[in-house]
């Protein structure tokens, strides 16, 4: 039997205590383990199919729930919207007076009833004025800015010292007749007798005079020429008896052969050049205006374009403003002016103007010399051709 001493025996009992404290402080260092509860209810068997997706519901603009993200973005929604609507330019006023109660008018018609002049910014009044004299004459004194008028008149005002031009033209044939009581049957039945135009400088008159000069009949010796005022009333005095021969177009043409009137001459199958109808400014207006000018061409090119396409459309206005609700004169004044006269492209014709002024050369001495330019000005007509703007207005590519 081994016997310890005392000393051995102390050291044996230290490292016993040293070596429990070591245990001990270890246990302390570790986590107790976390008992594991007990199941409530018995766990459920797993699903055999994936379930459905509920992000089908949350995308439902009523399902979705403001966050202060979504409620921050808002703001800058109102921000990217003005606070005011965009204020419209106002419309720029404008009288246009047109010299004839007949269809050579129809664009000036079908332009105001089609609302394009407003299209383009403008509030354009159309007025009628009888006779293109009178018209020319508030045109130069500064009345009116623009009119649809006839050639012979602008010349006329030219000669006389004005700035009157034509920058655009839908009549450039002669679109008038010579109508006779039923016993004239042909020009020279007129001779001797007394014919009535609208009023002497007018469209009406000098296309008289040109034409009875090419049947032969001298109008300052042949026959006597009077004044009746206009086309309506050239008609009133032609059934009257007060004239045996006058001068008109559709509709006051086709209401005259209506009541048994004759055609003597007709104007258009003359085939001469004439400016019937054009549309008239001044150079000083056109000059300082020109935007203006400008935009009235654009709606009465869309009117022009308007009438070609919409013949009922274009019938129920000339009816309107020539006072007409036979429906087989306005076919026929449709038919006489939009598709026998009236151009695709509204330039003022050249040759048109040029052909005023050699007949007024013949009692005037200062139209031998005057040159064409000075009373036609097609720049802002050629400018819209050339940009397009005449092919989109009748729909081409």
């Amino acid at each position: 039997m081994i016997r310890y001493s005392n000393k051995s025996k102390g050291m044996a009992l230290a490292s016993i205590v040293v070596l429990l404290l070591l245990a001990l402080v270890i246990g302390c260092a570790q986590p107790a383990p976390t008992p594991t509860p007990a199941p409530t209810a018995p766990p459920k068997a797993a699903p055999t199919q994936a379930p459905k997706p509920a992000a089908a519901k949350e995308t439902k603009p009523e399902a979705k729930v403001a966050t202060p993200e979504t409620k921050a973005a808002k703001p800058a929604v109102k921000e990217a919207k003005p606070e005011k609507p965009a204020q419209k330019q106002p419309l720029v006023k404008l009288t246009v007076p047109y010299s004839a109660v007949a269809g050579s008018h129809t664009v000036l018609f079908v332009a105001k009833e089609k609302g394009l002049f407003e299209k383009y910014g403008l509030d354009v009044d159309i007025p009628y004025v009888a006779t293109s004299t009178t018209l020319v004459q508030s045109l130069v004194s500064g009345e009116v800015k623009l009119a649809h008028a006839g050639g012979g008149a602008v010349v006329a005002a030219s000669l006389a010292g004005s700035d009157a031009i034509a920058i655009a033209g839908t009549a450039n044939l002669m679109g008038s007749s010579l109508w006779g009581q039923p016993n004239i049957k042909r020009p020279e039945d007129l001779k001797g007798k007394i014919v009535a135009v609208s009023r002497f400088g007018s469209a009406s008159d000098f296309g008289t005079r040109f034409a009875l000069r090419k049947f032969g009949i001298d109008p300052e010796k042949d026959v006597t020429i009077v004044q009746a005022g206009g086309m309506a009333e050239g008609l009133a005095a032609l059934l009257s008896g007060g004239v045996q021969g006058a001068a008109f177009g559709p509709p006051i043409s086709l209401q005259a052969k209506k009541a048994g009137m004759n055609e003597v001459i007709s104007y258009p199958d003359t085939g001469v050049a004439y400016a019937t109808a054009i549309i008239v400014t001044t150079k000083r207006y056109l000059n300082s205006n020109k935007e203006t000018v400008r935009n009235f061409l654009k709606a009465f090119v869309e009117g022009l374009a308007v009438a070609k396409k919409e013949k009922e459309f274009t019938m129920n206005a000339i009816g309107k403003y020539t006072n007409t609700t036979d429906r087989e004169v306005l076919s026929e004044t449709y038919d006489f002016y939009v598709t026998r006269l009236f151009p695709k492209v509204p330039y003022a014709g050249v040759e048109a103007m040029q052909a005023i002024l050699d007949e007024t050369a013949r009692a005037n001495p200062k139209a031998k010399d005057a040159k064409v330019d000075s009373v036609v000005d097609n720049s802002l007509m050629k400018e819209l051709e050339d940009s397009g703007f005449v092919k989109e207005a009748y729909g081409e590519k």
